[in-house]
Formats: structure tokens, sequence, C-alpha cells
């Protein structure tokens, strides 16, 4: 089969790989889509402590089963799935809470495809049977495209924050980052019930993206008008309700205790960089305004299943992140095209 091998920093090669193997209680899966996330483009130009070269990246995937191991009964060849690609333990504090993004065991052995596992830049992936025993093959609908299943789980990662800063009926939003994950939040928070969606983004065609999308009620960029004042004003000087801040910005961080409402909410969605990660929050703010600042990280299998049927009903159109496609062999140019900050999701179709 042919697969896209990553090698070190900047060193991507397309080539012949033999068949996976499966064994009785495995599953083959035939590739069908598979998305660049910014993870993969980081692991492009930096490495990841946990993936050792050489290796097939690639996490965020949808498919075809091809073939079953003869223990297999949940699956039979030709069903579509997405595949949630954390391999939790399912016995540990956090799995038995349903917490299995927090999964102890994964946190020390990151078990996850495109990590430890082979992903899916490749034609074909092998699906352990501890994977599917613990869900981590979700049917999808036939009338859903396997690029939208493919994003399901990044769009799955915006819906833990946006469930954990318990956004609903009313609320007003402020995104912070226009990134293909800041418009997810955007879009999902209309869905949880939010009257009033602000996205504030640097990036002038990163906010085209997004108005030529319709996925927020507002759209600012706070190098050209005063993010604070523009905010009171449609709030009538009480401040979001909530703030996600969806970019790497220390500044968003420490500027978000200013901004949201007296007992607003404030989810650190985009981690800060290993060199400079500490943020200087106004603990009086907090205190005062009886603030609750929280963090993400990832996605259950249930929240991917629930970003499935969003799509699948059509609650939310997965196809406005999608802003291109891409063979194996043209990974490397667009991830700089996706560095350069010229798309949203780019999904390989091996």
């Amino acid at each position: 089969m042919k697969a896209a091998v990553y090698y070190g920093p900047g060193d991507i090669r397309v080539e012949e790989k033999p068949m996976p193997l499966i064994g009785d209680d495995d599953i083959l899966i035939k590739v069908e889509a598979s998305a660049i996330c910014g993870t993969d483009l980081r692991i492009y130009k930096s490495g990841h402590h946990a993936v050792h070269p050489p290796q097939i990246i690639g996490h965020e995937s949808a498919g075809t089963v091809a073939k079953t191991g003869k223990n297999v009964e949940e699956f039979k060849v030709g069903d579509r799935v997405a595949i949630d690609p954390i391999v939790s333990c399912g016995w540990c504090y956090y799995c038995r809470r349903g917490i299995t993004n927090l999964c102890s065991t994964f946190k020390k052995t990151i078990e996850s495809f495109g990590y430890y596992y082979p992903g899916g830049f490749a034609e074909y992936m092998a699906i352990p049977g501890k994977a599917i025993l613990r869900g981590n093959l979700i049917p999808i609908p036939e009338s859903m495209s396997f690029e939208e299943a493919a994003i399901a789980e990044p769009m799955a990662c915006a819906l833990n924050g946006l469930l954990l800063a318990r956004v609903g009926a009313g609320d007003t939003v402020l995104v912070i980052g226009a990134g293909p994950v800041g418009m997810m939040h955007a879009g999902l928070s209309r869905i949880l019930g939010a009257t009033k969606v602000v996205l504030s983004e640097l990036s002038h065609s990163r906010l085209e993206m997004a108005k030529k999308a319709d996925i927020a009620d507002y759209y600012i960029n706070p190098e050209e008008a005063d993010l604070k004042e523009f905010l009171m004003k449609i709030t009538d000087s009480i401040g979001p309700d909530v703030i996600m801040i969806a970019a790497p910005s220390k500044s968003s961080q420490e500027e978000s205790v200013q901004l949201v409402a007296n007992q607003g909410r404030i989810c650190f969605f985009g981690g800060l960089p290993k060199n400079d990660y500490i943020a200087c929050l106004d603990s009086n703010l907090i205190h005062y305004k009886e603030i609750f600042v929280h963090g993400s990280s990832g996605a259950t299998t249930e929240q991917i299943r629930i970003c499935i049927e969003f799509m699948g009903g059509k609650r939310i159109d997965g196809k406005k992140f999608i802003t291109g496609t891409c063979s194996l062999d043209e990974i490397p140019e667009y991830m700089q095209e996706i560095a350069d900050g010229n798309h949203l999701k780019v999904v390989v179709k091996p």
C-alpha cells in the first residue's frame, strides 16, 4: 500500500509499505479521508516525543471496513466508520467516569492512532481488537461524506470545551481565533443556544473565510477595533458570558478576565508554547467577578458521535470547514499552505 511516512522534522516520504496485518480480533480499514491537524503540522515541523520515526501520522480519519478478523462480530466488510484516535484503557479512574480523553494510561503511553499506532496518512490502517472493544470505531450514515466524518474528532474537541464552559440558551460567546477549530466553536455555540457569537481574529484572510462561512454573528479584528469597547456595546456593558480562547495567545488569556461578564466562564482551549506557558491573571478580578477559568483537552468517543449526528442531521455544515483536499504525495506542500494560513481544514484522500 501507499503511505506518507514521517522520518523526522521536515521529512515525510511517500512510500510503498506492506499491507497491515490483522489478527483474529482486529479490523483493517480502507482510509477514505484523513484530515491534517495542527498537531500533524507541529509534528512535521518539530517532531513529538511520542512519535518515533519512521511512523505514519494522521489521527483525524474515516474509512470503510475492508477486512475483519474471525472473532469480530460488531462490524462487517463495507461498514463506514470514523475513528476515535485515543485508545483509552477503560479501567482507570477517569475512564470509569467517562472522561476517556484524560485516561491516566493514555497520558503515559499516548496510545493513539498517528502516534503509538500507524495513522491515517495511508491507504489502509489496522485497528487492534482492544480499540474495537473500547469503541474507537464509530458508524457514520450513508448520507455523510467521509471528509465530514474525518473532521468529527476536532469538532468534538471544540464541543468538549463548550460543554465544560456550559454554553447554553441566551449566552453571548466570544471566540478568540478563527482557525478551523475556532470556527467550529462558533458554529457549535449557535447549536447549543448562544444568541450572540463574536469571532475575533488578527488574520484578515482567516476572518474573511469565517465571514464567507457565515459561522458567527459578529466579526472583529482587535488590531483594527477596540475589542472591549465592541463587546461592551453589544452586551449593554456586561461583557460576554463565555470566552473560548482557541488560539495559543497568552495575552488573550490574560485579557479575558477583564472582558468576561460576572460569573462568566473562560476556556483556555489553545495551549501555549512550551517555552512561554506562564500567563498572569488578575486574581482579584477572578475573585470579585466570580469568574470560572478552565481548560479543555481532546474529546470523548461520545462527543465525536454527537458531532457526527450534528453534521449528519444538518445541524451544522461540516463542509464549511474544509477548504482543500490533497493526495498523499501533496501532504508536504499542503503542510506549508496550512502553516501560511491559507486553509482551514485540508483532507487527505489516499
